[in-house]
């Protein structure tokens, strides 16, 4: 065999894990660091998992009773993208509780009252920078032939405002046919306060603003025509329009 060849014969066999010993606990030298993951085969042991931002799942299976832990990766991570997958993603009747004192906390009773008072009303806020939005889930937690899971999930980006954003909220889970069907998400909430104060003209207010719409808060709108009587002069007569 040619030498040119034989070369590239050894360098297809053996150049993977030329690559491995040039990890700095693999460092070719013959001697194996306890702490390390080298054993002087050449071989790693438990490498990184290629693909799904080398994220090391607790339990890998896909034979579940419920979801595989790869389904609610990718349910997730899909969102960063396609926020149109939310809605086949939670039951329209979820049970969502945005635990916290904040802006956004409290019980939902379904979908679109999440959608629209809590998770819309934040990615507004992102709206100018959209491309930049980014999810990476941190950590998951049971699910597979467990009904709950638990996720941790990253969520960074740059808002409106041109700050920079990051957020790691804590998502407790219910599964059923794919779907989750019951929702506690622990959140941030002098982050998100912050979030809303910087770019909300609606919560913040400011001189820029043309109020031409009622937006009476929590305590919802008054009697106008109650308050409408009580318009006039302060001679007691009425005004004509």
């Amino acid at each position: 065999m040619p030498a040119a060849t034989f070369g590239r014969s050894i360098f297809a066999l053996f150049g993977t894990q030329t690559a491995l010993h040039g990890q700095s606990d693999c460092d070719g030298t013959g001697i194996v660091d306890p702490d390390g993951n080298c054993n002087g085969t050449g071989i790693v042991d438990d490498p990184a998992p290629h693909g799904r931002e080398g994220f090391k799942f607790e339990n890998p299976s896909t034979k579940c009773k419920y979801v595989s832990q790869m389904h609610i990766w990718d349910s997730f991570k899909h969102l960063e993208k396609d926020m149109s997958k939310l809605f086949t993603l939670i039951h329209k009747d979820v049970a969502f509780t945005v635990v916290g004192h904040h802006p956004i906390a409290g019980r939902y009773h379904d979908l679109m009252h999440f959608y629209v008072n809590a998770l819309r009303r934040v990615s507004m806020l992102f709206m100018d920078h959209a491309d930049l939005f980014e999810i990476h889930p941190q950590g998951i937690y049971g699910g597979c032939n467990s009904a709950w899971s638990v996720q941790e999930i990253q969520f960074k980006g740059v808002m409106n405002s041109g700050d920079n954003f990051e957020i790691i909220n804590v998502w407790f889970t219910r599964w059923d046919e794919d779907q989750m069907v019951e929702i506690r998400t622990y959140i941030d909430a002098p982050k998100i306060m912050d979030a809303l104060h910087k770019n909300e003209i609606w919560w913040n207010g400011t001189t820029l603003r043309d109020n031409l719409l009622y937006m009476p808060g929590p305590a919802g709108m008054p009697d106008l025509k109650e308050l409408g009587q009580l318009l006039g002069y302060p001679n007691g007569s009425k005004y004509k329009d």
